[in-house]
Parts: C-alpha cells; structure tokens; sequence
C-alpha cells in the first residue's frame, strides 16, 4: 500500500517532515526541499502535491493518470514528468499552477530513471512495454521535443533513479538481468555518452536520488524487489560511502 510518509536531509541527518496528503507509492518528484512537487503514483492517479518546506498542500491535477514514471525539475514552478505506467510515452510540464502536454517520447517507456530541468531533460532505461525487454536508450528533451541519443546505457536497466543536469548525470542502480536482480551500477553522462563511475556499496532498485554528479545521494529502495532499505549512500565524483540512514524504509 501507499505511505504519506516524508523525510527531510540536511546533508547530515533525516528528520520527519510534513505528511502527504494522497498515499501512493511510484510517484515523481522534483524541486528542492522547500519547493517541491509530488505528482502521480499507484494510489495516486492524477494528484498533484505542493511542499513548502513543512506542510503539503493538493493542487491542479495531472492530465493524465500514471505511475512508474521518470521527472525532472529545479522547483515547484518549472517541473517535467515523463513515461510512466498508463501513458508511457506522454509529457506533461508543470508552471506552478498547471500542467501542459509536452512533446511525447520517441519510445514508451515506465520504471525510467530522469534528471535535469524543464528545458534540459535527460530521460534513460526503464521496461519497454512494446519489446518485453529492459531498456538503456537515452532521450534529450530541449523544453519542446525529445531527441534520441544514439548512445544508451552501457547496462540496459528498469527501476533506476536519475540525478544531475542534462549535460552532467548520474544513472543510479536499478534491476538489470537476470530479472529482478538488483544492481549497484553507477552511470556517468557527460552530454554526449556514458561512462561507468563507482558501484553503490549495496546494490538496489526503486530508491531515490538527489544531488549533482559529483555530490550525490541514492537512498532507500529495495535489496530484492518488497524489501525495502533504509541505506543512504554519498557519491563525490568517484566512489560511494555510507551516509545516515533514512528513518523508515
């Protein structure tokens, strides 16, 4: 079942913060700890939610109803979500007040990773519904369309997270091959292609990500897919290390 739980990170610790008010589970986020969004989700259909560092309030919906999906977006009034379950070639951008159909996807896709701003996006990985397979292509979004990077993933992978700008990003662990194996693989872009980085000290899919490439964290998600962690790891450019564990996982 969904949770309304939320923690916060002060580069430090995790501490409490203000509830949800829709409980879901594969939602997107984007934004910064005082002015986010939470959009979509199993349980959540089309709810939108806006954090102002305390308390979340309900806002316009989305156009359409979807979960598994990627996002990107610096703040609460210049988001972008991506792919998802349901719709999985459809873009919606968010202004603070309402959502906009973007440019679709050149490929359908859910459980895809995503990072960068509204006019910079990079969406990466995911299951594609039509090959049955798990995917490593990459789509740049220019804030009208999304071009496909003729360089993909080096490891084809679904339920990764994403970090980072468009030309500067992380692609974080996920479930590659054999199915539902976790992975700790750590993937760089530079704008153009990707390179591998240091491993996640613990391999896991479905967590989360926040940070620029060279100062990361991945936190949470599963181990083996219903068994959910509580790990934070830091990444500097290089390599992982353990950070505070979040309270719950």
């Amino acid at each position: 079942p969904g949770v309304t739980n939320n923690e916060e990170y002060d580069g430090t610790n995790w501490t409490a913060g203000g509830s949800l008010n829709t409980a879901r589970f594969y939602l997107a986020g984007f934004g910064t700890l005082t002015s986010a969004v939470a959009a979509a989700g199993n349980g959540g259909g089309t709810a939108t939610e806006e954090y102002n560092g305390s308390s979340w309030t309900t806002v316009n919906s989305l156009n359409n109803s979807r979960n598994q999906l990627g996002s990107s977006g610096s703040s609460e009034t210049a988001g972008l979500i991506f792919g998802g379950g349901g719709d999985s070639d459809a873009t919606e951008e968010y202004d603070g007040t309402n959502w906009t159909n973007g440019g679709n996807l050149n490929t359908g896709i859910y459980h895809n990773g995503g990072c960068g701003i509204q006019t910079a996006s990079l969406n990466f990985g995911g299951y594609n519904p039509s090959t049955s397979a798990k995917s490593g292509v990459t789509e740049e979004y220019n804030g009208s369309s999304w071009t496909v990077n003729p360089n993909s993933l080096g490891t084809p992978r679904q339920t990764l997270r994403g970090t980072g700008i468009q030309t500067a990003a992380l692609a974080i662990g996920g479930n590659a091959n054999p199915p539902n194996a976790s992975v700790g693989n750590t993937e760089e872009y530079d704008g153009s292609s990707w390179t591998n980085g240091g491993a996640l000290g613990t391999a896991r899919q479905d967590g989360g990500a926040a940070g620029v490439q060279t100062n990361a964290i991945y936190f949470s998600g599963d181990i083996v897919p219903g068994s959910q962690s509580v790990l934070t790891e830091g990444y500097d450019g290089t390599s992982w290390s353990s950070l505070p564990n979040v309270a719950s996982g």
